[in-house]
């Protein structure tokens, strides 16, 4: 009789696939289960830095468009439109009574 020689390898092996195969099913979801989190983490990050970026861009709006509010209202003042008009156009008031009456 000759005696068979089994490498570590080979017995685990055997017991695996024999009796393990619940366990190595049980180890595959964990892996899977393991790797899904991984990515569902660093989409969440991703997501999450791409929100802020967003933000960060409204606040920078919203800011350039309370000085634009304020740039029309400047602009727009009665007062410096007139002085404008008298000073650079050389325009004038006129009485509309005196002007219908050279109609």
């Amino acid at each position: 009789m000759q005696k068979q020689r089994f490498t570590l390898v080979k017995i685990i092996y055997d017991d695996l696939c024999i009796y393990g195969k619940v366990r190595l099913l049980l180890l595959l979801f964990i892996m899977v289960s393991a790797m899904l989190v991984i990515i569902v983490t660093h989409q969440t990050r991703c997501m999450i830095m791409e929100q802020d970026k967003f933000l960060l861009e409204v606040n920078m709006l919203d800011h350039e468009w309370s000085n634009l509010i304020l740039e029309k209202k400047k602009l727009s003042n009665h007062i410096r439109v007139e002085s404008i008009a008298i000073q650079k156009l050389q325009m004038r008031y006129t009485d509309p009574i005196l002007d219908n009456m050279y109609k």
